[in-house]
């Protein structure tokens, strides 16, 4: 069977090995645009996991998530070099490189999202004993419902070459810095318990994760609008 497999490479019309060619790029692209949506399940569900991991205070769900970090980690291993193939063998040009940039710039903010799990699972697992019922962990369990649905959206918009939704995110991404802001103000009044202060702080912390991991969703929504109009741009304007 290898010997008849050799011949037929042997024998091929050179004429149509540039189709050929052709074919097995945009089969290894495909592949690793598929790579990137799994990706961004896993993280998904790392999202889910931790949040319910500070709910509950549970330290093995946040031992969970710390170990689920290796999946996010080796998907992005793994399709940032089948992109980086991708660009050193087959030179894309135009739309296809511009969907081997997005895949390739989006696999990074994914893979950081992934991390930011990591993080605030750390909290949770260094036990920082915090009351339920504060109204700051009730402000932590919006940010990341608010951020579930804002994934959600991210990858739908990739997925779907969504120049609406992905228009969307800024506006999510507005709700969760208001959320995040009034985390201050929820500081506030704990100044004067030292004990309680400690553990406000690193809720404000763990708020700032949050806060970051929309702002990752963005960047993934700026990646889209490039993909699908050519001309990137940013969203927000950093120097407000």
């Amino acid at each position: 069977m290898v010997h008849m497999r050799l011949s037929m490479v042997v024998n091929m019309d050179p004429s149509l090995e540039p189709e050929i060619r052709r074919a097995s790029f945009h089969e290894e692209l495909e592949a690793a645009e598929t790579a990137l949506l799994s990706e961004g399940s896993v993280v998904a569900r790392q999202l889910e996991l931790v949040m319910d991991a500070v709910e509950r205070q549970d330290l093995g769900l946040a031992h969970d998530v710390i170990a689920g970090d290796d999946e996010v980690d080796r998907i992005y291993l793994e399709n940032e070099e089948r992109i980086l193939n991708l660009l050193a063998l087959q030179a894309p040009v135009a739309r296809d490189l511009r969907l081997v940039s997005a895949i390739l710039h989006s696999n990074l903010h994914l893979e950081r999202m992934g991390d930011l799990c990591v993080n605030i699972a750390k909290f949770v697992r260094n036990d920082h004993s915090y009351p339920a019922d504060s109204p700051m962990v009730s402000r932590l369990q919006e940010m990341g419902a608010r951020l579930a649905e804002m994934l959600e959206v991210t990858l739908s918009a990739f997925a779907q070459r969504s120049q609406t939704l992905a228009e969307e995110l800024p506006e999510r991404d507005l709700v969760l810095n208001r959320l995040n802001r009034g985390m201050l103000d929820d500081l506030k009044a704990y100044a004067g318990d030292e004990e309680a202060f400690e553990w406000a702080t690193n809720i404000v912390l763990v708020a700032r994760y949050l806060e970051r991991f929309g702002d990752h969703c963005v960047d993934v929504g700026e990646q889209i609008s490039f993909l699908v109009t050519g001309v990137f741009r940013e969203f927000t304007d950093a120097s407000k």
